[in-house]
């Protein structure tokens, strides 16, 4: 069973305040087009073309151009950009860094409906919540409703997010593990290599839920594949790198040996205790799965 914020040898790998949230790239979108449509004044073009320029994705990155675009976009009452003219006041982006402005900008954005202002949002409210006194509560109430609101609207960021804080029980909540479940679950399917690492821990150690390794094992193994250390690690060690069966012993092996190379500290120490046990021949043929594992994650780019 975990502690809280006590990670065993499936080391939970999570920050929930570790940045802001910002729109990714849109894909396929012709530049050409989106500036004819700005020229028309659409506020959906402005946003669009603003968000490729942010990037660099099919166009030269310019900030100076994505914070006015963003900034026009916004002017005409869309969400997003307002969420997304907050960020730059986040981060002293183009604009100088002003923390009080770029609340003012989440929350017009959140009150429009956008999820990624709404996530923005409450993550900052959570964070002053922890040094305001006597209207701590409050801020955190209001935080977690925002957070809560974006995840209950899909976005796979804001459901790790809400499901971390019952997980680990942060924030004044109780932990709830079937809850958190819940909302790591979503941003698993979306792809997150952290919830899927998460939802593993769960599986494996019953937290609200029966103990199903195999369930565990596909989730740590999704991550792995990610090139996610603390996955591989888990993967490896749930495996077994001990076992009497051959194929496990190597495949928890070529994990270890993955995980280990990106000095995972569970990985490093169960190679480093493992190699008395070993059969003749099985730490070669776990480095040439732990290549063909390797070659896998990198192919897919994840």
């Amino acid at each position: 069973m975990i502690m809280k914020k006590s990670p065993s040898l499936f080391i939970i790998a999570s920050m929930l305040l570790s940045g802001l949230t910002v729109l990714p790239c849109a894909a396929g979108e012709d530049p050409a087009v989106l500036q004819a449509r700005v020229d028309e004044g659409d506020a959906e073009a402005m946003f669009k073309l603003g968000r490729a320029c942010l990037h660099g994705d099919g166009v030269r990155k310019d900030l100076k151009k994505s914070f006015e675009l963003m900034s026009a976009s916004a002017g005409k009452g869309h969400a997003d950009a307002m969420g997304a003219v907050g960020y730059f006041h986040a981060n002293g982006l183009v604009v100088s860094k002003d923390a009080e402005e770029a609340a003012r900008w989440f929350r017009k954005g959140a009150e429009k409906g956008s999820a990624k202002a709404r996530l923005n949002l409450g993550k900052d409210l959570l964070k002053r919540s922890e040094g305001s006194g006597g209207d701590s509560a409050a801020l955190r109430e209001e935080g977690l409703r925002w957070i809560r609101m974006a995840a209950d609207q899909g976005l796979p960021e804001a459901a790790y997010s809400y499901g971390l804080i019952f997980y680990f029980g942060d924030h004044g909540q109780n932990q709830d593990y079937k809850l958190a479940s819940a909302y790591l679950k979503t941003a698993a399917e979306a792809g997150n290599p952290d919830a899927r690492n998460i939802l593993g821990a769960i599986h494996e150690n019953g937290q609200g839920t029966e103990v199903n390794e195999e369930e565990a094992k596909r989730w740590y193994r999704l991550a792995a594949f990610q090139g996610h250390a603390k996955a591989q690690a888990n993967l490896g060690r749930l495996t077994g790198p001990t076992l009497q069966d051959s194929e496990s012993r190597v495949e928890a092996l070529a994990w270890l040996i993955l995980a280990a190379s990106q000095n995972e500290i569970t990985a490093v120490k169960l190679l480093r205790d493992v190699p008395p046990s070993l059969k003749p021949g099985d730490m070669n043929k776990a480095k040439e799965r732990a290549a063909l594992y390797r070659a896998k994650v990198s192919k897919t780019g994840s």
